[in-house]
């Protein structure tokens, strides 16, 4: 039962961890590889980055290697990739990598970098901050439309054609908020 946890253990540590936390480390946002296949790229880019983690392990070990004292063993195998795969799990989640770090005690959370957008940064509290100030306005907007509406039965003529217009503009309104919070959306998947 040990040598089978072993096993499990190893192979995790050299075909997928190193890798995993380096990926993490240079691409800490969710979705930042690809909006639909983020997973799959960060899976596939740890395997591959494992492998090639391991083989610059064991040519450092090779190297400092003497004839009297070999570090190609499993001591110093498991040590070596134990460090790296822990200096880069550290790393990325000082970039933000690992947000569920927050569930384990609230101090240990760190966000993410902020996104570029046309080249200038925009933080995720900004970004958030804009929308809700739209959603609020966008529902005061709802509310007023509908008392336009409700005031545009009257029978005077000139008040009619003012809450026409007025509604037109509404709708005009609300209509681009919707358009700003769906760009909002596409940038955050992005």
């Amino acid at each position: 039962m040990l040598e089978s946890l072993q096993v499990v253990a190893g192979i995790l540590l050299v075909f997928f961890l190193p890798g995993y936390t380096f990926v993490n480390l240079l691409f800490p946002r969710r979705n930042e590889l690809d909006p639909e296949y983020d997973i799959v790229y960060r899976l596939a880019l740890s395997m591959g980055l494992s492998i090639v983690i391991a083989i610059i392990i064991g040519f450092s070990l090779n190297a400092v290697s003497t004839a009297e004292q070999a570090y190609v063993r499993p001591g110093p195998l498991w040590i070596a990739f134990l460090s790296v795969t822990a200096v880069m799990f550290v790393l990325g989640w000082l970039r933000g990598a690992y947000p569920w770090m927050e569930r384990i005690h609230p101090s240990l959370y760190r966000p993410a970098p902020p996104r570029k957008v046309g080249g200038v940064r925009i933080s995720p509290e900004r970004r958030k901050a804009e929308a809700g100030k739209l959603l609020i306005e966008q529902e005061r907007l709802r509310k007023d439309l509908q008392t336009s509406l409700e005031r545009s039965s009257t029978s005077n003529p000139q008040r009619k054609l003012y809450y026409r217009r007025r509604t037109d503009r509404l709708r005009e309104r609300i209509e681009q908020i919707d358009r700003d919070l769906e760009s909002m959306r596409s940038e955050e998947r992005d």
